[in-house]
């Protein structure tokens, strides 16, 4: 069966593709989607991922954050099941293939409950644009007009800075600020110009918090059942919960794919260069975990958004940063298919940090006998414990910061992850 293989660079994607027996598996590479977690690179079953230089492209380098040996690739799709960002996209005879209709698949979904008063908070807060905000009716649509004067306050003890007038009626106006970390809130306040208002009553009305009080006249418009409406892309969601935690109705809620911890190697903090690097917070696009505290000259995390995909470990040239990834949840598909072990595979590999192992090789040489004078194949096994030794070694070559380690001489940078490799603390020597 002839097997045809190969790849096609498009406008900040790569398409690789194969062609097997009248089957057409094409998979799409959007490297600017990408920010380098690392996790296709373990899922892999074939090594077919290669990690990038993390730490140079979170500070500008364009080049894609992974490389993909399409010759090696399997088309199989657990690189692009498990990319907790969607950075790949897989199709098959030119149908694209619904991650759902795959043996595994991550669970990860953002829930919008019934009590959801359709506000701007979520919508504003979030950090990658999935939540929109439909709106259907707004005041200055509406002919009729007042010609009244009258009074308007708003009770601010009441007052949740939710938005839903200043979407409705440009009287009023929110400020806003950059959600971040320690606070999500993408409003700091609310204005009043009096100077647009005709009194009309209406936004008492869709007030949820009966904050807003008007001395006035209600006009005979009949306002709708919804005013807006919100909706989540699900594809465009990082799973952050910037929502769920500036909603003050707990109408919203996220089901994160991994469950982990996140830390920093405090005795080494001093290393950390807020003024050159900052990789970390370049590196978090999507769930914007890391700040900076600049009276300390360091960065923090809140890892209440973090989904501990591995990036900001990828990126820190210090090797400040530790991810662990306790759990990884999925869904499995109804009907159970022969390859199910190899998925079941690829998601332990993710949590331990593990690429695939490679097949055992054999090392052959050739020797002569004193008497035979004939040569004889002698075919000796590498150890186990060797073997595994220089699967470690190699391991540390391929991280890009030791390996610019040993390159540039810095020796005991690049001991430093060998003696990571190897089980031992960080930046203890012996």
């Amino acid at each position: 069966m002839e097997i045809q293989r190969d790849l096609e660079v498009l406008e900040n994607k790569f398409r690789y593709y194969q062609n097997a027996a009248g089957e057409l598996r094409e998979l799409f590479y959007d490297y600017k989607k990408c920010n380098g977690c690392g996790i296709c690179v373990y899922s892999c079953p074939v090594n077919a991922i290669e990690l990038g230089p993390v730490h140079d492209i979170a500070l500008g380098l364009d080049m894609p954050p992974v490389i993909l040996d399409h010759l090696k690739c399997a088309y199989c799709g657990i690189c692009y099941s498990f990319c907790p960002f969607n950075a790949f996209e897989f199709k098959i005879n030119g149908k694209r293939v619904e991650k759902s209709d795959l043996p595994l698949s991550p669970i990860a979904y953002t829930y919008k409950y019934e009590n959801c008063k359709e506000c701007a908070l979520c919508y504003k807060a979030c950090p990658t644009g999935a939540i929109k905000r439909e709106t259907f009716v707004t005041r200055q649509k509406i002919e009729e007009r007042n010609d009244i004067k009258g009074r308007l306050e708003i009770d601010r003890e009441k007052c949740n800075l939710c938005g839903i007038c200043a979407y409705f009626c440009e009287v009023f106006k929110m400020i806003e600020k950059e959600p971040n970390p320690l606070d999500p809130m993408p409003f700091s306040d609310i204005l009043i110009d009096e100077n647009k208002c005709d009194y009309c009553k209406l936004c008492e009305e869709v007030c949820p918090e009966e904050a807003i009080k008007v001395e006035g006249r209600r006009i005979s418009y009949k306002l709708p059942e919804k005013i807006a409406e919100i909706n989540i892309q699900q594809e465009l969601c990082s799973h952050c919960s910037y929502c769920e935690e500036v909603c003050p109705y707990e109408a919203i809620k996220t089901l994160k794919p991994i469950e982990g911890n996140l830390s920093t190697f405090e005795a080494r903090m001093s290393k950390c260069d807020i003024t050159g690097c900052l990789a970390c917070l370049k590196v978090c696009k999507y769930n914007r975990v890391w700040y900076v505290a600049k009276d300390e000259g360091r960065v923090y995390f809140n890892d209440r958004f973090c989904i501990y995909c591995g990036a900001c470990e990828n990126a820190c040239p210090y090797d400040l940063i530790t991810v662990v990834r306790e759990n990884y949840f999925t869904k499995e598909k109804i009907i159970d298919e022969p390859w199910r072990s190899a998925w079941e595979d690829a998601v332990e590999r993710i949590i331990k940090k593990e690429k695939v192992r490679e097949p055992l090789k054999l090392f052959i040489e050739e020797e002569e006998t004193e008497e035979e004078k004939e040569e004889t194949i002698i075919i000796r096994a590498v150890p186990e414990d060797v073997k595994n030794a220089l699967e470690k070694v190699i391991q540390v070559l391929r991280t890009p910061r030791y390996r610019r380690a040993m390159e540039s001489g810095n020796l005991e940078g690049f001991l430093r992850g060998v003696e990571y490799a190897f089980g031992e603390d960080k930046g203890k020597k012996e």
